[in-house]
C-alpha cells in the first residue's frame, strides 16, 4: 500500500510539472501550457558600431524591465527573466549569424530583434521558418513585420512624422529643402516619397532633394546647395553623427531657416553639435518631457537605476520587454508558442508604457508621438 501511495504521489508531481511548463533544469516549456521558472529572452541588436546608440539603448531599458518584472513577481513567484545579448556589431551576416544562434538556443523564448531596418528585414524570414517570437525595435523600414513571429514595438517613424509638416505649415513656411541619408530605408522612405507628398499636399515647394549615402561625413558641399536656396525649412534625415557635422556646415555657410529632423537626434544624441544644434525640432515617439503618467513613472525609474536621463531607445527596449511579459502572462504560457500568442492578445488591447498609450496596427506598434525642440541641451513640448 505505502509504495502504491508513492508511486501515485510521484506521478502527480510529475504532472504537476508537466502542466506548470517546467523542464528539468526549469527554463523551457513544451508548448502546452504553464510558465517556466526561469525564461530566457535574446538581445539581438547592434551593441558597437555606427547605430550601436539604438541596440545599447534598448538594452538598458529592457535590462530595466527586466529588473522591474522579477522584483514584482509579475510572472508569479519565483519565476524570473534572464536577458543574453548578442551584438550585430552594424552587420548584416552577422545579424543573421546571431539570430541563427539565439534561435538555435532551445532554452531561448523570444528576441529583441535587430534594430536597423536592412538587418531586421534579412532576419524577418528567418524568424518566421524558425517559429521564435521577435520583438524588433526601431527597423521602421517595410518588410519587417512579415508573418506570425514578426512583431515592432517601435512605431514606423512616417506613421508619426506627418505632423512635422503641419508644423511647418503653420509657422508659416511655403519652400522646404531635404537632405536625407539615401542608405538609411526608413530615411530614403521618408526623404524620396513621403516628405515630398506631404509638402506637396500643403502647398509647400521642395526646391531640392539631396541624397547622401552612410558613409557621408563631409556636408560642405550640400550645406552651400541649401544655404544658396535659401528655403524656409530643411528636412534633415541623417543619423546622429552626420546630423553633428551638417549643422555645424550649415551653419558655417549661412542657412538661417528652420531645420527639423528626427528621433534619431533625441535625448542628447545632437548635443555635440553644441549650439549649432539649437532650435533643432523633431517627433519623437518618447521624450523625458513627456507628461503621460507611465511616460514619467518610467522615467523616474529610468534615472534611479541609470543616473541618467532616459532617450528614445531605452523606452523601446523598455516597451518590448514588458510587452513579452504581458505576452506570458495573457497566454499563462512561456513557451515559444505561448508568448507569440501573447504577443498577439496584447497587441489586440494596447497598453500603457514608456511611451504612453501605445495601440498596434497587427503586430505593429502605433503612438502618436509628439514635437520637441532642443534648446541648450534641454528637449521641450512644441505644442
Amino acid at each position: 500500500m505505502r509504495t502504491a501511495v508513492l508511486a501515485g504521489l510521484a506521478m502527480a508531481t510529475a504532472l504537476g510539472t508537466a502542466a506548470c511548463g517546467g523542464s528539468a533544469d526549469g527554463s523551457g516549456t513544451d508548448g502546452d501550457g504553464g510558465v517556466a521558472t526561469t525564461i530566457t529572452i535574446a538581445q539581438v541588436q547592434d551593441q558597437t558600431g555606427a547605430v550601436a546608440y539604438a541596440g545599447v539603448g534598448a538594452k538598458e531599458g529592457a535590462e530595466l524591465a527586466v529588473e522591474e518584472i522579477n522584483e514584482q513577481g509579475f510572472l508569479g513567484d519565483g519565476v524570473t527573466i534572464d536577458m543574453e545579448v548578442f551584438d550585430t556589431a552594424g552587420e548584416i551576416e552577422r545579424a543573421s549569424s546571431e539570430m541563427n544562434k539565439a534561435m538555435g538556443n532551445k532554452d531561448v523564448m523570444a528576441i529583441l530583434g535587430p534594430t536597423q531596418s536592412q538587418q531586421a528585414a534579412t532576419v524577418a524570414p528567418l524568424v518566421g521558418r524558425q517559429k521564435v517570437p521577435t520583438v524588433f525595435t526601431q527597423a521602421g523600414a517595410e518588410g519587417i513585420v512579415v508573418n506570425d513571429y514578426t512583431f515592432r514595438a517601435t512605431p514606423p517613424m512616417e506613421s508619426y512624422y506627418e505632423p512635422v509638416l503641419d508644423w511647418l505649415e503653420a509657422e508659416g513656411a511655403t519652400s522646404v529643402s531635404v537632405l536625407y541619408n539615401a542608405t538609411f530605408p526608413t530615411f530614403a522612405l521618408l526623404g524620396k516619397d513621403s516628405v515630398p507628398e506631404w509638402a506637396e499636399e500643403r502647398g509647400m515647394e521642395v526646391v531640392q532633394s539631396l541624397p547622401v549615402e552612410m558613409t557621408t561625413q563631409d556636408f560642405a558641399g550640400q550645406a552651400q546647395q541649401i544655404a544658396s536656396k535659401g528655403a524656409d525649412a530643411l528636412v534633415m534625415l541623417l543619423i546622429a553623427p552626420q546630423s553633428v557635422t551638417a549643422l555645424g556646415q550649415l551653419q558655417d555657410a549661412g542657412y538661417d531657416g528652420q531645420i527639423v529632423a528626427t528621433s534619431v537626434q533625441a535625448a542628447g544624441n545632437i548635443s555635440e553639435a553644441g549650439d549649432d544644434a539649437n532650435d533643432l525640432v523633431y517627433p519623437v515617439p518618447f521624450s523625458v518631457a513627456f507628461t503621460d503618467e507611465s511616460s514619467v513613472a518610467f522615467t523616474k525609474a529610468f534615472e534611479a537605476k541609470f543616473d541618467k536621463s532616459p532617450n528614445p531607445y531605452n523606452a523601446d527596449g523598455y516597451d518590448a520587454m514588458w510587452w513579452i511579459a504581458r505576452a506570458i502572462k495573457a497566454s499563462g504560457d512561456s513557451s515559444r508558442e505561448g508568448i507569440q500568442e501573447g504577443l498577439q492578445k496584447v497587441a489586440a488591447e494596447g497598453y500603457e508604457g514608456a511611451m504612453g498609450a501605445v495601440t498596434f496596427d497587427g503586430n505593429d506598434a502605433r503612438v502618436p508621438g509628439q514635437l520637441v525642440r532642443w534648446m541648450d541641451g534641454k528637449e521641450t513640448l512644441v505644442n
